[in-house]
């Protein structure tokens, strides 16, 4: 240690023991200050951030830092997470309008054509499919004997009283 001190005087002759003591400390703080960023940084984005530690105080903090920045995944994992839920929001979304167009669109019990949801008859086999209730307008099942909307009972034969 004082060869080496005795040459850093020689090069640097206004250089003494405590300029270097400080120089030492603040070189020790900076490495230790890369080498937390880098182990925070890769627990946060999934990497293995015991071994980024180690490496960057190992070989100095500036050159691992950057390399680190340079080959790091550009996404965290709780962007990961969110990028996966707005997928999942997505396909429930797709599920959802597929579900509500097949319920507009069913089948004719008779003749097993595609038929509208407001259709009143089968436009291929000519099949009563619904009715409509003279009281209130709105579509009903042509087996319905009262009206979900209003209330109007209808009689026997599906005719209003």
């Amino acid at each position: 240690m004082n060869s080496f001190v005795q040459n850093l005087k020689n090069i640097f002759p206004w250089i003494t023991p405590l300029d270097l003591f400080v120089f030492l400390l603040a070189f020790i703080i900076v490495v230790l200050a890369f080498a937390f960023y880098v182990y925070r940084d890769s627990k946060l984005r999934g990497g293995n951030s015991i071994a980024w530690f180690i490496w960057t105080l190992i070989l100095g903090g500036l050159i691992p830092f950057i390399f680190y920045i340079m080959v790091r995944s550009p996404m965290t994992k709780d962007d990961i997470k969110e990028i996966e839920e707005k997928k999942e929001v997505i396909d429930l979304q797709k599920k959802y309008y597929e579900l509500m167009i097949s319920k507009e669109i069913s089948k004719c019990p008779v003749c097993g054509e595609e038929v509208r949801a407001d259709y009143l008859f089968c436009p291929h086999c000519f099949t009563q499919l619904k009715k409509r209730c003279e009281n209130c307008g709105h579509l009903v099942d042509k087996d319905s004997k009262i009206c979900p909307y209003c209330g109007h009972i209808f009689d026997e034969k599906g005719e209003t009283k």
